[in-house]
């Protein structure tokens, strides 16, 4: 296998490695380890180690204490045992080395926890008594040594010279048996761990407890965020407890109201403002809007006769008329994708294609003019006893300037231009519940209308005359979209304040 092939399989190797470790981190951080658990586990193994820690020092100092209380008692008896037998050693006859060895063997029968024993000679002798081990303490050279070490696998040795008078004799070590100690630290080990079990339990179930109580009011915090985020500005958390989650559940309830109370604003500019504008206002990254000429049709429509209405009725009727043709008028604008831009006293002007674009805006206009004059029909049909209330209606197209005009205090973000002023002019040359228009605006509505000439018209402000007329609609559909946009601006107007009345009504019978 070449080199090269051998770098490409490395490659691949690696590509899949680092694939893998991917996919594992995806799967890994997809995984909910709830808040619960983890302060349980935390708990757990901080206990486990602790009870760990503890064991050990304990288990130390116990057996530090086990190996002074062997060694005083070993001291004791090995001397006792050099006593016996340092005058028979002294003597170093045979008979006298037999008669150690009885001593020792008696010793030995008589201390069940001496595992064996080995007496050294002054001549280099050395005599083994039972189980010495492998380990032999003794040296050939005389040398005895005093102090031996006990490990947990490990067994005592006690090693002490003999002397007779000021004359060495030998040296006498004896084994002692650790399974005294074994037996001590298995029932010490077996105790802590019976202890330490039910201490990580009884901590898990408190920390288990505590975690819980602290996460169900983070979770209700994630759910209301989840019901603000959907557009619910009614919720709220319940408060509980003085301490830093309670903080944040206060301070989530301040940030609702207040962002409830922005919508309220928007809400409420929205009635008198620009949508376009007031979503710009409310919003932060949005920049200031910029003036610019655009291509926009403009739609007025001017109530005839409202002087007299007005001197002949109470102003609250003359302003609830007026109120209910425009609720009117207002849906069936926005049905056809226009917005009302502001009313002036009796009249309403409405712009299409702005601020939302629109190819068809134009025909949308002269639908949305000859829907309002239906309207008008419709309402005297359903009030007979009250004066019959008329709209003239004027459209027009072509560039306007949309920008903000005003002074700094006092702004008003809206569309002028020669298009505007046409169309304002446009309904002073129509009689009631008709829409006039000129040549040039017909021809860019499309198919479905017909043009009634009134003849070429002087418009204020316009040099050259205007040839106007008013606007028929032929086609079936356009009638029946004419007549469905009326139906469902009534039923969203009227029969909702009908049936508002009624319910106002029922409800101060009752009171009485």
């Amino acid at each position: 296998m070449t080199l090269p092939e051998l770098i490409s399989i490395w490659e691949k190797s690696q590509a899949n490695w680092k694939n893998n470790l991917s996919i594992w981190q995806a799967n890994l951080s997809s995984v909910r380890f709830p808040i619960r658990w983890r302060w349980m586990a935390l708990v757990s193994t901080t206990v486990a180690l602790a009870v760990l820690i503890v064991s050990l020092i304990l288990l130390n100092m116990e057996r530090d204490a086990w190996l002074k209380s062997q060694q005083a008692q070993a001291r004791v008896m090995v001397e006792r045992l050099g006593d016996e037998v340092k005058s028979y050693m002294l003597a170093g006859r045979k008979l006298d080395k037999t008669q150690v060895d009885i001593i020792v063997t008696g010793f030995r029968e008589k201390v069940p926890t001496v595992l064996g024993i080995q007496v050294q000679y002054a001549d280099g002798e050395l005599h083994n008594y039972a189980e010495v081990g492998e380990t032999v303490p003794l040296s050939k050279d005389n040398k005895a040594e005093s102090a031996k070490h006990l490990l947990l696998s490990d067994d005592l040795w006690y090693v002490q010279p003999v002397s007779y008078a000021s004359a060495r004799v030998g040296s006498i070590a004896v084994r002692f048996s650790g399974d005294e100690w074994r037996s001590l630290a298995n029932r010490f080990i077996a105790s802590t761990l019976m202890v330490a079990v039910i201490v990580i339990l009884l901590s898990s179930i408190a920390a288990y407890w505590v975690a819980t109580r602290m996460s169900r009011p983070l979770e209700a915090l994630a759910m209301a965020a989840r019901h603000v985020a959907d557009g619910d500005f009614s919720t709220r958390i319940h408060i509980r407890g003085n301490d830093e989650i309670s903080d944040a559940g206060e301070q989530f309830n301040h940030m609702v109201s207040e962002l409830a109370h922005k919508e309220k604003l928007r809400d409420a500019f929205g009635r008198y403002l620009n949508p376009e504008l007031v979503n710009d206002m409310f919003d932060e990254n949005a920049s200031a809007p910029v003036s610019r000429r655009q291509p926009v049709a403009v739609l007025f429509a001017d109530m005839v006769g409202f002087t007299a209405f007005s001197e002949s009725n109470p102003s609250e009727e003359v302003v609830r008329v007026l109120n209910r043709h425009f609720e009117m008028f207002h849906r069936i604008i926005d049905y056809y994708g226009g917005h009302v831009d502001k009313y002036i006293g009796d009249a309403v002007m409405a712009v299409f294609n702005h601020p939302h674009e629109d190819e068809a805006h134009v025909r949308h206009a002269a639908m949305a003019g000859l829907a309002i004059t239906l309207a008008c029909t419709q309402l005297n049909k359903a009030n007979p006893d009250a004066p019959e209330i008329v709209f003239r209606v004027g459209i027009n197209h072509g560039e306007a300037i949309v920008g903000n005009i005003g002074a700094a205090e006092r702004l008003e973000y809206t569309v002028i231009g020669d298009a505007v002023n046409v169309a304002s002019r446009m309904t002073g040359l129509g009689e009631g519940g008709e829409v006039v228009l000129s040549q040039n605006t017909f021809r860019e509505i499309g198919k479905g209308f017909s043009f009634d000439d009134i003849g070429r018209k002087t418009i204020k402000g316009i040099q050259k005359t205007i040839n106007c007329g008013r606007l028929v609609a032929d086609d079936a559909r356009v009638a029946v979209n004419l007549q469905h946009a009326v139906s469902l601006a009534f039923d969203l107007t009227v029969k909702k304040e009908e049936k508002h009345m009624e319910e106002s009504s029922l409800a101060t019978t009752e009171a009485a």
